[in-house]
């Protein structure tokens, strides 16, 4: 995740937040699709 835009603008964080507030129920967070672990041995310590 990054940070693309910083809003400091009182009267445009009501509007964001009361847009939100109007849509209802909030939904899940999105989350990034799961990945297949990595394979056997690839972090084993030889020595």
């Amino acid at each position: 995740m990054r940070i693309i835009a910083c809003i400091e603008d009182p009267d445009v964080i009501e509007k964001i937040l009361a847009h939100l507030d109007a849509k209802g129920e909030p939904q899940a967070p999105r989350r990034p699709p799961c990945r297949v672990p990595p394979p056997r041995g690839l972090f084993d310590e030889t020595g």
